[in-house]
């Protein structure tokens, strides 16, 4: 962060470069400028989510829980979302990788430019590898000897590396996000891990997160189709607490058979294929379980993108998930905005991956993840989710401007997740309705793909507003996203935060929504990809996996 007196007005930061491609390997620990591209729909982007930074009563009251607030932004006048990003904790550590498109910008005598269109995703690590652990080098040390893949055999065999994989201090609960403890024992450990981080002063490598290559690769534990699919939602988390330590890949396919489970999986994903990602977590139990009021496991409830990808280690096709995380302000830095799965999961420190129960469900409709082009007329839906998305998460980081994102009865990431989705869907019908010239493409294409594609995404939109709006009442606020975010605002009075929390009664638990949601998705015909992990990586004896709340007053394990 620049001083409050040195700030550009263009909200650029200034960006370390710590990896480059092979053109920009002169840039390799410079400090450069990093700055929005002119196009004018970035530039609407940017200027939607600017706004002073005032911090209020709430946010102050926060700060004394313990919950990190952008300190250094209270008080500054148009913050945008690179400054809202790089100024989220108090110390310069956001790393992140930049998306494509980056231009470079240099001009003699002055700093260089990195010039972007998107915002820049959360990482964790400077580099990474794909290793397992053949033991730990001495007992109670953080030392492990460990071998890595070997591209050319596709096994295990390859250079044999002593690395560290550090334990990590308890938090402020007494719990700590992951143990090295077991780590080779892990039934994940044959597959392997991906590890990120960097090397010390003295050359070893520490190792800041981790990722089992299992969870990621195409290939599914159970493949269910048809009702069995719908029906399995259900059971989704059955038997939580007694699955610790352990994953299961399920691959649910609503209106498909097959010979094999495989041939199933190569003709459901092929590489390049983009999908949104359903998140929620749940709790944690055992010797040091965490606060449940009333029994309630409320959890958490995030959307993503995944991409089918070819890994650059192991040469196969495996899952790339980046989370869009609409997420209020916490004691452990986790900022709201686009993270990678090998940060806000794996990551020793403030990763879920080792303390809790997690569904990441993948979900590919081609109604929404496809892109629509009726006679040269383009519309996205998935970009348009991602604008929203990106809207609603920035606006988190400031707190609208009050410095503080907060979580209540009426007002949570469930909700401001799903009116992203609410919001996009209802904008691309509104599109389509509006334009004259699309209207006559599809009264003269009535049969085409992606005239029943859009058919679909309009019933697909009905379906979720009788979801989201069970009473047949949509909040004034979702009608227009710019106007209010829920976990911003903090001057409701209590009838209308009672009357917010029953129109939308069943996004305001994690798992209800999630459940629902995906449920909906099957039943209109969406693919979907099932990850299911109970406290994956080392094994701590003194905590236990906790299935989130299904309904209100009841706990599920």
């Amino acid at each position: 962060m620049p001083s409050k007196e040195q700030r550009p007005k263009d909200d650029s930061v200034l960006f370390e470069v710590q990896n480059a491609d092979s053109t920009h390997q002169n840039l390799i620990g410079k400090i450069v400028n990093l700055k929005w591209s002119p196009d004018p729909e970035v530039q609407e982007f940017v200027k939607t989510v600017t706004q002073d930074v005032s911090f209020n009563q709430t946010t102050e009251d926060s700060k004394k829980s313990g919950n990190l607030h952008p300190d250094r932004l209270n008080n500054w006048q148009r913050v945008g979302p690179l400054e809202s990003l790089s100024g989220a904790n108090p110390q310069d550590n956001i790393i992140v990788e930049l998306q494509n498109p980056v231009v470079v910008s240099s001009t003699n005598g002055e700093r260089p430019s990195l010039i972007i269109t998107k915002e820049p995703v959360q990482v964790v690590g400077r580099v990474y590898g794909l290793v397992s652990i053949i033991k730990r080098e001495e007992k109670n040390k953080d030392k492990f000897i460990v071998r890595h893949f070997n591209k050319t055999s596709k096994q295990f065999d390859g250079t044999i590396e002593n690395i560290r994989i550090p334990q990590v201090p308890p938090d402020r609960n007494g719990i700590t996000r992951s143990t090295n403890q077991g780590l080779e024992k892990s039934p994940f450990n044959s597959t392997g891990w991906y590890i990120y981080g960097a090397k010390d002063a003295d050359g070893v490598f520490v190792t800041q997160a981790i990722e089992p290559r299992a969870l990621m690769r195409l290939q599914a534990d159970e493949v269910y189709v048809n009702q069995r699919a719908i029906a399995y939602i259900n059971k989704i988390w059955k038997g939580t607490q007694r699955q610790k330590g352990t994953a299961k890949i399920i691959l649910l396919e609503p209106n498909k058979q097959a010979i094999t489970p495989q041939s199933l999986i190569n003709t459901s994903w092929r590489e390049g294929d983009k999908a949104i990602v359903i998140h929620t977590y749940g709790g944690i139990g055992g010797k040091k379980a965490e606060p449940a009021p009333l029994g309630l496991v409320t959890g958490h409830f995030a959307y993503g993108i995944a991409k089918v990808v070819r890994d650059r280690i192991s040469s196969e096709l495996r899952f790339d998930i980046e989370y869009q995380q609409i997420y209020a302000h916490n004691p452990d830095g986790i900022v709201a905005g686009a993270i990678k799965w090998s940060s806000y999961m794996g990551d020793l420190q403030r990763g879920w991956l080792g303390n809790r129960p997690v569904s990441d469900i993948i979900v590919k409709f081609d109604a929404v993840t496809q892109d629509y082009n009726f006679d040269g007329i383009k519309l996205s839906p998935m970009d348009e989710f991602l604008r929203q998305l990106n809207i609603m998460m920035a606006r988190y980081r400031i707190g609208d401007g009050t410095g503080g994102s907060v979580v209540t009865p009426a007002t949570s990431c469930v909700q401001d997740a799903n009116q992203a989705l609410f919001v996009t869907i209802k904008q691309v019908e509104e599109e389509v309705k509006s334009n004259p010239r699309i209207q006559e493409w599809l009264r003269r294409h009535p049969q085409d793909t992606q005239t029943l594609r859009f058919k679909q995404l309009v019933k697909l939109g009905r379906d979720l507003e009788k979801q989201l709006a069970p009473l047949g009442i949509i909040r004034s606020d979702w009608e227009k996203n710019a106007e209010n975010l829920a976990g911003t605002r903090t001057t409701d009075g209590a009838l209308t935060t009672i009357f917010k929390a029953l129109t939308t009664w069943r996004t305001m638990l994690p798992r209800r929504a999630h459940d629902e949601i995906a449920t909906i998705l099957l039943k209109n015909g969406a693919t979907l990809w099932v990850i299911r992990t109970n406290q994956v990586g080392g094994f701590n004896p003194d905590i236990a996996p906790v299935a989130p709340t299904a309904i209100l007053g009841h706990r599920t394990n």
